[in-house]
């Protein structure tokens, strides 16, 4: 085999054979990740393999409700939180069992992240 011939897809196939792979490609923006056991979480992705992911800054969004009468959790990605929303403080958390992960808007982060924490 020629390394000069090779192609990307022979440099991935025999990455892969040591373990080496891609990163997300989300991996550095702000994501909203939606857990089967953990609920939602919102921060900046770490990293991200398979169904784990780790974030950090991460807000566990406990009851969310989508700005701008947006529908659904790719609402709150795309328009942020509504003020009635109850969210927990930022920390950082290593999650397992994800859904999806979602990129956020700039406008979505920044709502997410001014948000007054819920403290009972």
């Amino acid at each position: 085999m020629d390394i000069d011939e090779m192609k990307l897809g022979d440099i991935k196939k025999i990455a892969g054979m040591f373990g080496v792979t891609e990163p997300h490609p989300f991996v550095g923006s702000y994501v909203i990740v939606r857990c089967r056991d953990a609920g939602v979480h919102a921060g900046v992705l770490v990293s991200a393999e398979g169904r784990g992911c780790v974030l950090k800054q991460s807000r566990r969004l406990w009851y969310w409700k989508p700005a701008n009468k947006a529908s659904f959790l790719s609402g709150v990605a795309a328009r942020g939180l509504d003020g009635a929303s109850k969210i927990g403080v930022p920390v950082d958390i290593s999650l397992t069992e994800n859904c999806e992960i979602i990129k956020c808007t700039p406008e979505a982060e920044e709502s997410i992240k001014n948000a007054k924490p819920y403290i009972q």
